[in-house]
């Protein structure tokens, strides 16, 4: 296979203040850095930050959720949501697991899609409207908690060898127990940054260590999610 150069450019993932700059070069052509790129559906920035990434999702959501309005005139609840699930939903929670974010702006900016889209699915727009009273009328769960939820089942499939991630390199488990915790339990690994804090595996085990152990200890992954649908983050 060969690469077109000016086709290819560099992306360089650093927290630096004064990183080392070196060019890279393919074919003779020098390749342009850029500070972040789209990769496999994600965009990975160059400072490990979210921020472009879930404000090109929640972009598209509106979007999406905008032609729905302007094409889907339909009064029936069910086919709305129907719409929504299969068209605006998917792109807020793809690959969530990888990216999940912690702060409160973040947050935000995605659970406002899906406020949108009750008021678009119950048709009330007016100021003085309850989302809240609209989204438990449709029974919509959070999309924080869904993305918990996504984090803990994959943490499930790695522990029981069901994805192609190693658990011996991230999972350890929990020397010490209390009556808060279960057998399988991990240790929470130590952490010196936020963003290392706040990634997959130190927070979902953290969230995974405090799950009731007929939870925890599910014998199956069917199981396991049917005991994570009766929890709420």
């Amino acid at each position: 296979m060969s690469f077109h150069p000016e086709k290819c450019t560099v992306l360089r993932v650093h927290r630096k203040r004064n990183p080392i700059i070196h060019n890279y070069t393919l074919k003779g052509h020098i390749l342009e850095p850029e500070e972040c790129t789209k990769y496999l559906g994600v965009h990975i920035a160059h400072n490990i930050s979210w921020n472009t990434h879930i404000d090109k999702i929640t972009k598209k959501g509106n979007s999406t959720l905008g032609f729905l309005r302007r094409n889907l005139r339909v009064g029936n609840e069910d086919s709305k949501t129907r719409a929504y699930m299969a068209l605006v939903r998917p792109t807020l929670e793809y690959c969530s697991t990888i990216w999940n974010p912690h702060t409160t702006d973040q947050i935000r900016k995605l659970e406002m899609v899906q406020r949108r889209a009750a008021r678009y699915v119950t048709n009330r727009y007016h100021n003085t409207s309850s989302v809240t009273s609209m989204l438990d009328h449709l029974q919509w769960e959070s999309l924080e908690s869904r993305r918990t939820k996504a984090q803990l089942t994959m943490l499930f499939k790695i522990a029981n060898d069901l994805v192609d991630i190693p658990a011996q390199q991230h999972l350890s488990t929990a020397t010490t127990r209390s009556r808060r915790t279960h057998k399988n339990s991990y240790m929470q690994p130590s952490t010196s940054t936020t963003y290392h804090q706040f990634s997959f595996f130190p927070r979902t085990i953290k969230t995974w260590n405090s799950l009731p152990s007929t939870i925890a200890e599910s014998p199956d992954l069917v199981s396991f999610k049917q005991g994570l649908s009766t929890l709420t983050f």
